[in-house]
């Protein structure tokens, strides 16, 4: 049961992710169009991008070194 939930919580997060990934790059995008420049949107965007997968790829090692953990 832990693992089911532990399945929907990751899920969620990145639902939640791309909703925000989504509304940054289309509220960037308006703007280059409106007003023909990139304001703070872009960098947020990148920002959280890189904050998502960094924590993506540090939990995945983690979960890594457990199951390896748990073998010996």
């Amino acid at each position: 049961m832990t693992g089911k939930k532990n399945d929907q919580k990751d899920w969620s997060s990145t639902i939640g992710f791309l909703f925000y990934s989504g509304a940054l790059l289309i509220w960037s995008i308006y703007d280059f169009i409106a007003a023909d420049q990139i304001g703070w949107q872009m960098p947020i965007l990148f920002i959280g991008l890189a904050l998502f997968l960094w924590l993506k790829v540090y939990k995945h090692q983690k979960s890594v070194k457990a199951s390896l953990a748990a073998r010996h």
